[in-house]
């Protein structure tokens, strides 16, 4: 069973809700969710404002995400990211990513 709940919201927003430990081995399961999600619409909210501890490779999966969802003319947000999230992305160099992909 994995962490990140998922919900079907109206319009067909697929909306993932982050659990609040993102070490390591939940890149994986966030990766897999985050395909499943796009499969299943073009418009996907990842709420973000539970984690207090993330991996490098969680962001990373959130950069792909992002980036993929942007090739294709998707609607990818990342909604109130926690503040340790945007201090992880602004230690990685990535607040400008951060800043284009949320929603407060």
């Amino acid at each position: 069973m994995s962490l990140i709940k998922w919900t079907e919201e109206d319009g067909g927003r697929i909306r993932l809700g982050l659990p609040s430990d993102l070490d390591l081995p939940m890149a994986q399961p966030l990766l897999d969710s985050l395909r499943a999600a796009f499969k299943a619409s073009a418009d996907v909210t990842v709420q973000a404002d539970a984690v207090e501890r993330i991996s490098a490779a969680c962001i990373q999966a959130l950069v792909v995400a992002a980036r993929d969802a942007a090739e294709r003319g998707a609607a990818f947000v990342l909604a109130a990211p926690s503040e340790v999230l945007s201090e992880a992305c602004e230690d990685l160099g990535l607040a400008a990513w951060l800043k284009q992909w949320s929603r407060a």
